[in-house]
């Protein structure tokens, strides 16, 4: 039984809410997705109306308004990334109770900024760490991001540097992710690019498509998603709330660091060797060393 409390303050998170087999997780780190069970659609947190408290509390920077992109498609410029509005017509509290007529995705950004959210942010990183921790090293980078979505809702292709943990709290979802391994999906190239400021996502081939893993979420449903597996999200007939719990690994940190690495070796020429899943071989650390290099010296200077 969840304990009844009073927000913002006293508010407490459960261990076992979240529910992840710690084989499962080694078996599919940084590799392929997996399905997880948890109970934050019972949690007060993510209750509507304490969303609409968290929103008043937010900067406007970190509470984005997205077009929802009602068709759904192959190809996309991401056009519909950008802000549905430069400035509030309406409140972002008055936007998410008419969610259901709106023709934007509500995005609540970086929620561990808050106190009461990074609490519970911090919390669930720290349960999970206990298996996470030991295959992966020491988490960093934390991160959450709440989405706010109205019916029949499409965010296109895509992916994302960090590793996820991405819940189903209320309505309907379905996420396709694609092999991130796949190079005719996903080529080094594109890879080099994304993390390199300024490169756009490239966009799945439509020969290539329907090559996915599709995950229905329900509330209380949630699927790890890998380091840049490319994935495509959409709502189905009613309101959505979804949360996802970001965080960085050595393995993520050092992928970002060779594939960067890669695009200059390119651009001199050179062709580079494809980056492993865990971006551990004897090359790999050199590169990710290397370019960290200077970072490091930084962080001792400043001491």
């Amino acid at each position: 039984m969840i304990k009844k409390i009073t927000l913002p303050a006293g508010t407490t998170f459960q261990s076992d809410m979240v529910r992840i087999d710690p084989t499962t997780f080694e078996n599919h780190v940084d590799a392929q997705p997996f399905a997880i069970q948890h109970q934050l659609q019972q949690h007060p947190l993510f209750q509507l109306e304490n969303l609409i408290e968290l929103s008043k509390r937010l900067p406007r920077k970190q509470r984005e308004y997205v077009f929802s992109k009602q068709e759904f498609g192959t190809h996309e410029d991401l056009e519909h990334y950008k802000h549905a509005a430069d400035n509030d017509e309406l409140s972002t509290d008055e936007l998410i109770q008419a969610i259901e007529h709106q023709n934007i995705v509500i995005v609540l950004r970086n929620v561990e900024s808050d106190s009461v959210y990074g609490q519970f942010v911090n919390e669930c990183l720290d349960s999970l760490g206990e298996f996470v921790e030991p295959v992966t090293g020491k988490i960093s980078g934390r991160e959450s991001f709440i989405f706010i979505s109205p019916p029949q809702a499409y965010t296109p292709y895509h992916y994302d540097p960090e590793q996820n943990f991405f819940m189903q709290i209320r309505g309907k979802k379905q996420m396709a992710i694609y092999d991130v391994n796949n190079r005719d999906v996903l080529p080094e190239e594109a890879l080099e690019g994304f993390y390199n400021e300024g490169q756009r996502i490239t966009n799945c081939s439509e020969s290539l498509f329907e090559q996915y893993q599709l995950f229905e979420m329900n509330p209380g449903d949630g699927v790890y998603v890998p380091v840049t597996a490319p994935h495509w999200v959409r709502t189905l007939d009613e309101i959505s709330i979804s949360v996802s719990i970001n965080f960085r690994t050595p393995s993520s940190i050092r992928r970002d660091r060779v594939y960067r690495m890669n695009r200059m070796l390119r651009k001199a020429g050179l062709r580079p060797r494809p980056v492993s899943q865990q971006a551990n071989t004897w090359s790999e650390l050199t590169k990710s060393a290397l370019l960290g290099a200077p970072a490091t010296m930084k962080n001792l200077v400043r001491r």
